[in-house]
């Protein structure tokens, strides 16, 4: 880890003596071959000790990072996308019945989330005027072995 100090106080050295010269030596004609000489030692300066070996990198222990809360902020992600997906799915849903001329009063979609991301609908739940022409827009939207329960009951 003294190695990687040294590195950059190295390179903040050159990158300063880089600027420095670049306001010096802005109206001279010298300016290119000073600027290339100095590139030069920064690269040099920078891959001495990649090259020697000497740069060592620790890697932080990422598993004492790892906690509970860590654990149960992500259920509760996962439990508010879902719920937030179902919340989406089901205004959608009321759109395409209300659109279908049907009275919806409220539609409840109930969805599952997996580990690879695949969203199922378990089921929907629908409060209309008409239930069988909602759960037929609901099957059409959805396809035909989607389970629709009636909430006016």
């Amino acid at each position: 880890m003294e190695g990687f100090g040294t590195l950059i106080k190295s390179v903040c050295i050159i990158s300063a003596s880089v600027f420095l010269i670049n306001g010096l030596a802005a109206g001279t004609r010298f300016k290119n071959q000073m600027k290339f000489l100095l590139n030069l030692v920064f690269i040099t300066v920078i891959s001495t000790p990649i090259l020697k070996g000497t740069l060592e990198f620790d890697l932080p222990d990422i598993e004492k990072y790892m906690s509970l809360e860590y654990d149960d902020s992500m259920s509760l992600y996962h439990e508010e996308m879902k719920k937030q997906t179902g919340e989406n799915i089901s205004a959608v849903l009321k759109q395409q019945i209300e659109a279908a001329g049907i009275n919806c009063t409220e539609i409840e979609t109930e969805v599952n989330i997996s580990e690879t991301n695949s969203i199922s609908i378990s089921r929907v739940t629908v409060s209309a005027d008409n239930f069988e022409a909602a759960a037929e827009v609901i099957r059409n939207s959805l396809g035909a072995e989607t389970e629709v329960y009636n909430g006016n009951s």
